[in-house]
């Protein structure tokens, strides 16, 4: 088996030993710390991690590995950095092979569109680009743009255009003087694919994105959605056996910008939030960029949640399966610590966390406190817009 193929396979002893899964004891920081179990009493990883191990791997379908959110929370608190969320992807890699299943959302559309761009298809993936953007035809720069132009028809009814947070990140990147170039036939990242147990598709889908970045010679990404930059950036280098590009979340690429003044941002009278995306955040360590930015914008007043960085509670968000109560009680959750601080507006750098925390307030009209749910770049933006009108008035 070639080493592209094998780490796509699930070999168990393998996943405990690269999870730690072994070192979970019976100290329960993992129980505390997850959100899940904050309203779900019968779901506790400690406990999944010692049923499975107990059992010797023995066959059968234990459904409490669906509600897990792959939030890293638990990995945070625990003393021995058991990477519990790696450790549910595996389990529910058996359990697709055994012929069991997660209950898709939104009636599986996004697993399919994810399955048909693992194809051999051309895409126009570029018609979302306005003329006022200045994109290279050639550079070995890319920005990745992940899935947001398929979510603008999807998620059409919560008033959430996600493809406005990458035109934000565009802008800005032309006023930096950043040169980029985008990629034509760019699929999904995978992540949603993988994180659900469908390590073959996921698989297919970073084969045909890494034969893209070959052919176009690119050398370095930019990412706009926290999950394509752990994609790239942590799980590619898995496949490849090797990292062949520098990967970077636009926040990285534009804060040590606007810090050292070469960036100017504007003017925005607003007191916000700002909600700390779990792959982002936890996994990515990055946590001072999107708040620094946000108080370089004149006028904004920038306060915290109860949870933030490290402790940042997560959107309730999933691989888009089985999303129910437990997940619109997290969202609720997140939303009342947003209206606690006084702020209007939460702002966040995930569009999965805007398109969750959306769907809740749309779903939960009269119980979940009511927030306005920003994207940060395209926030920034509006920042310069505004200053610009006033410049003119």
């Amino acid at each position: 088996m070639d080493q592209t193929s094998d780490c796509f396979s699930v070999n168990m002893e393998r996943e405990i030993a690269e999870t730690k899964a072994r070192l979970c004891l019976d100290c329960g920081k993992c129980t505390t710390a997850c959100p899940v179990a904050r309203y779900d009493v019968e779901f506790n990883p400690r406990l999944i991690v010692q049923r499975w191990l107990s059992s010797n791997g023995a066959k059968g379908q234990d459904p409490s590995i669906w509600q897990c959110l792959g939030c890293y929370g638990c990995v945070e608190r625990c003393n021995y950095q058991v990477k519990f969320p790696e450790f549910i992807d595996a389990l529910r890699y058996e359990a697709r092979e055994q012929g069991h299943n997660a209950i898709c959302s939104h009636g599986g559309s996004l697993q399919s569109l994810m399955r048909i761009m693992a194809g051999d298809i051309q895409q126009d993936r570029l018609g979302w680009v306005p003329d006022d953007i200045k994109v290279a035809e050639e550079s070995d720069t890319a920005f990745f743009a992940g899935c947001a132009s398929y979510f603008d028809v999807i998620f059409d009814d919560l008033g959430v255009q996600t493809s406005e947070n990458n035109k934000g990140a565009l802008r800005l990147l032309n006023r930096a003087g950043i040169e980029f170039a985008l990629l034509p036939n760019e699929r999904c990242c995978g992540h949603d694919l993988l994180q659900q147990g469908d390590r073959q598709g996921a698989f297919a889908l970073a084969k045909a994105n890494m034969g893209e970045f070959g052919t176009r010679g690119i050398k370095k990404i930019i990412t706009g959605c926290p999950e394509c930059l752990h994609m790239l950036r942590d799980v590619y280098p898995k496949i490849t056996g090797e990292r062949a590009f520098e990967i970077k979340h636009i926040t990285e690429v534009l804060a040590p910008l606007v810090d050292s003044g070469d960036l100017k941002l504007g003017h925005l009278s607003k007191k916000v939030t700002y909600h700390d995306p779990c792959r982002l955040g936890r996994l990515a360590g990055l946590y001072d960029q999107a708040r620094s930015m946000l108080k370089s914008v004149r006028g904004m007043e920038v306060v915290e949640m109860e949870m933030n960085r490290d402790k940042s509670l997560c959107c309730g968000a999933t691989p888009w399966v089985n999303c129910g109560l437990v997940n619109r009680q997290v969202q609720q959750e997140r939303l009342s610590q947003a209206r606690a601080t006084g702020a209007e507006m939460l702002v966040t750098a995930c569009p999965k966390c805007q398109i969750h925390l959306n769907c809740a307030q749309k779903l939960e009209r009269q119980s979940v406190p009511r927030v306005e749910i920003e994207d940060l770049v395209t926030l920034l933006v509006h920042s310069l817009e505004q200053e610009d009108s006033n410049d003119q008035s």
